[in-house]
C-alpha cells in the first residue's frame, strides 16, 4: 500500500509540524464500481472474516507471529483491539530478522486498525522502519508522533531518525531547524542532557557539510560542537575537523593527527557518531595513511561484528574499498566495494550512493571491465545527489572513463567541472580527487601543452604543501610527463620512489611505466625495456588489466618481447593456506567467518583472496568454484 494511503483514514499530514487528527473515514453501505454499478462484496466480507477467524485461532494458541500477521494482512480492518498489539509484535521478530518491508507491511497494517492507546508510539515504530527506504513516508509518520510526545527520552528516539529523513528527502535545512529546537528545549529544560544536546549539534553540523551554502567554516572549524571534558564528544568533533581541514590550509600531518585522535576508541553504537567517524577514515586515507586505516577497519570491524550496525558496516565497507585501491590491491577493493554500495543503496537518499558509484566504477575500469563500469555511471540521480560534494567523484570516474575510450574533450569538459566543484566545497585537494592532473593528461592529449603544464604544475605544488607521498608521487608523475626529458626523468624517479613508499603499487606501476617510456625517449633501450617491464609485471600483480595492455603497448614500441599474462594459472599455484581460505569463500563463508574458521584476521583473509584471484586470473568470489577441486569446494 502507498505510503500516502496507510494512515488516511485518521490522519492528515500538512507542513512538518502540523498533522490534524480525522475521524475514520465510514465504508459506504452500498459501494459501487467505475461506471456506478453496485459491488457484491458478501465473499470480499467472508474471505476477510475467514482470516480473521484464522488469525485469531492462532493468536489465542500461541502460534507463529508471521501466520498471524499474514492472516491479518489479507483481512480488511474492522477494529478490533487486539489485532494492532498481534501486528506489532510480528513486525519487531521482522526487524529482528532484518527483513525490513515484511516490517513495514505489518506496521502500516496496523496503522489502520490502530490501537486505542497509544498511537503515537505505533506512529515512531512505522516511521524508524520506513526511514531507510521510504523517507517521505517516514517524515509524515516521525512528524505525526513527535506532535504527541512530550517526555524527552520519547522526542530524542524520533528526532534525529526524522531528521535524518528530512535531509535524504533534500529538505535539510527543515532538518537542521527541527535538531536546533529541539536542542533549545532540552537546554532550557530542567535536566538538560549535555550527550543529547551534543549529539543533536552534531547531526545538524553533519547536515551542513552536506549543503554548500551552510558547510560551517567558522575558522576552520565546525560551529556548535561544545566538546568539553567528554572523550567521546572530543573525538566526534575531532573526525568532523579532519574533514573540514583537508579542504583547508592545513598538511596531511596536521589532518592526520585530527583523524587518528577521532579514531583512537572504540565505535559507539550510534548512528551519527558513526557517521562523524567515516569522515575521520576518509580523511586519514586522503593523508595517504593506508597501512595504518587498514589496520582501524580491522580493529572496528571486530567490535561490530556481532551486532548488526549497518552505518558502521558501512563506515568500514567504503574505508576498505578506498584502501585496497589506493594501495592496488583491485580484486580487493571491487568485493568490498560493491558491499559498500549495497550497503549505501539500503538507504534511500544516502548521499553516500554516488561516492560508492564512483568508487567501484573506478575498480572496474582498472579492472577491464568498462562494460560493466558505465552503466553504474548513470544509476545516480541528478536530480537527487547532484548538488551534494560526494557527486565531484562521480564526475571524475566518469572523466577517467572518457580518457580510457580516447574521448578527450568531454573528459576535459567533467574534469574543469570537478575542479570548479571541489573549490566552491572548498575541497580543492590533489589528496581527495587529482583532477588537474587528469585534466592535464587530456590537454596533453588535445594538444595543449601549455595549459597541461600549468595545471601540472599547480597540482605539484599543492601535493608538495599537502606532503603526503602518494599523492604527491601522483603529481610528479604527470608533470613528467608534460615536461618529458631529463627533467621528467628526474621527476619520475622521485615519484616512482614516493610511490613505493606509501605501498601505492597501482600507482608506481604507472609510474614505472611512463620512466620506462622517457628512459627509452632518451636513448637508454635496456632500461627503458626493464623499468617498463617491472611495472608491467606490477600491474598483473594489482589486476590492472588497462595498465598492463598499455605496458605491453609500450614494450612492443621498445622492441621487446613481453610474455602474455596467463590469467588463468590454475588451483596448483595456490599456497595451502590460499586455497584453503579460496575454498571456504567458494562455500559462501564470508571473510569474517572464514577468519573465524581459520583462527586468522580479516586482513588476512583479504590478502590471501587477493593472492588467490591474482592467480586464478579472477575478480568474483562465484569464480572460485569452477576452479578449485570439486572434492574441495563440494
Amino acid at each position: 500500500m502507498p505510503a500516502a494511503q496507510s494512515g488516511s483514514a485518521f490522519e492528515r499530514t500538512s507542513p512538518l509540524g502540523a498533522v490534524e487528527w480525522l475521524a475514520p473515514a465510514r465504508p459506504s453501505a452500498h459501494p459501487r464500481g467505475a461506471e456506478g454499478e453496485a459491488i457484491n462484496t458478501s465473499s470480499t466480507r467472508n474471505a476477510s472474516g475467514a482470516h480473521y477467524r484464522t488469525a485469531r485461532l492462532l493468536h489465542d494458541q500461541d502460534g507463529p507471529l508471521e501466520e498471524v500477521a499474514g492472516h491479518l494482512l489479507a483481512a480488511e480492518p474492522d477494529g478490533r483491539d487486539w489485532v494492532a498489539g498481534a501486528l506489532r509484535a510480528a513486525a519487531r521478530l521482522a526487524a529482528a530478522r532484518g527483513d525490513s518491508e515484511r516490517t513495514v507491511a505489518y506496521l502500516r497494517r496496523a496503522l489502520r486498525e490502530p490501537p486505542s492507546s497509544g498511537l503515537e508510539i505505533l506512529l515512531a515504530e512505522l516511521g524508524r522502519a520506513e526511514a531507510p527506504a521510504h523517507p517521505a513516508a517516514a517524515v509524515r509518520h516521525l512528524s505525526a508522533s513527535l506532535n504527541a510526545l512530550t517526555t524527552a527520552p520519547a522526542r530524542l528516539e524520533v528526532v534525529p531518525v526524522l531528521a535524518d529523513a528530512l535531509e535524504r528527502g533534500q529538505r535539510g535545512c527543515q532538518a537542521a531547524e527541527l535538531l536546533d529546537r529541539e536542542a533549545r528545549s532540552l537546554t532550557a529544560s530542567d535536566r538538560p542532557c549535555d550527550d543529547a544536546v551534543f549529539g543533536l549539534h552534531l547531526q545538524r553540523v553533519l547536515i551542513e557539510l552536506e549543503d554548500l551554502d551552510k558547510r560551517p567554516w567558522t575558522g576552520g572549524g565546525p560551529a556548535g560542537l561544545s566538546a568539553g571534558d567528554d572523550r567521546l564528544r572530543q573525538r566526534a568533533a575531532a573526525a568532523v575537523q579532519s574533514a573540514l581541514a583537508a579542504g583547508g590550509p592545513a598538511d596531511a600531518a596536521t589532518v592526520a593527527s585530527y583523524a587518528r585522535d577521532a579514531l583512537d576508541g572504540p565505535l559507539p553504537q550510534d548512528d551519527v557518531i558513526t557517521r562523524a567517524m567515516a569522515l575521520a577514515a576518509l580523511a586519514l586515507i586522503w593523508c595517504d595513511q593506508l597501512a595504518e586505516t587498514a589496520g582501524i577497519l580491522d580493529r572496528l570491524s571486530e567490535q561490530t561484528q556481532w551486532c548488526d550496525a549497518a552505518a558502521a558496516q558501512t563506515l568500514i565497507s567504503m574505508g576498505r574499498t578506498e584502501v585496497a585501491y589506493r594501495s592496488g590491491s583491485l580484486p580487493a577493493a571491487l568485493d568490498a566495494g560493491r558491499r559498500w554500495l549495497d550497503l549505501a543503496s539500503a538507504s534511500r537518499g544516502n548521499p553516500m550512493i554516488p561516492l560508492a558509484l564512483a568508487g567501484v566504477s573506478r575498480v572496474l575500469l582498472e579492472t577491464g571491465r568498462r562494460e560493466e563500469a558505465e552503466p553504474l555511471l548513470v544509476l545516480a540521480e541528478h536530480e537527487r545527489y547532484g548538488d551534494v560534494w560526494q557527486w565531484t567523484h562521480l564526475l571524475e570516474a566518469r572523466a577517467r572513463m572518457r580518457l580510457a575510450d580516447g574521448d578527450f574533450a568531454e573528459a576535459l569538459e567533467d574534469l574543469l567541472e570537478c575542479g570548479r566543484r571541489q573549490t566552491a566545497w572548498q575541497q580543492d585537494n590533489p589528496a581527495i580527487l587529482p583532477w588537474r592532473s587528469l585534466a592535464a593528461l587530456a590537454h596533453r592529449a588535445l594538444g595543449h601543452s601549455d595549459q597541461a603544464a600549468r595545471l601540472a604544475h599547480q597540482e605539484r605544488e599543492q601535493a608538495e604543501a599537502w606532503g603526503a607521498p602518494r599523492t604527491l608521487g601522483i603529481s610528479l608523475r604527470t608533470v613528467a610527463v608534460t615536461v618529458r626529458g631529463r627533467e621528467g626523468l628526474k621527476q619520475l624517479e622521485t615519484s616512482v620512489g614516493l610511490l613505493e613508499e606509501a605501498g601505492a603499487r597501482l600507482e608506481q606501476a604507472r609510474s614505472l611505466v611512463e620512466y620506462g617510456t622517457l628512459r627509452f625517449e632518451a636513448g637508454h633501450v635496456r632500461l627503458g625495456r626493464e623499468t617498463a617491464r617491472r611495472g608491467l609485471d606490477l600491474a598483473r600483480q594489482c589486476g590492472a588489466v588497462g595498465l598492463a595492455d598499455l605496458a605491453r603497448e609500450r614494450l612492443h614500441a621498445f622492441g621487446a618481447r613481453p610474455r602474455r599474462a596467463q590469467h588463468t594459472v590454475g588451483a596448483t599455484a595456490l599456497t595451502e593456506r590460499e586455497r584453503r581460505v579460496a575454498v571456504l569463500a567458494a562455500r559462501g563463508l564470508t571473510n569474517r567467518e572464514i577468519a573465524d574458521t581459520l583462527f586468522i584476521t580479516q586482513r588476512t583473509v583479504e590478502n590471501h583472496l587477493t593472492s588467490g584471484f591474482r592467480k586464478l586470473g579472477i575478480t568474483r568470489r562465484r569464480e572460485l568454484a569452477p576452479l578449485l577441486d570439486d572434492d574441495e569446494s563440494s
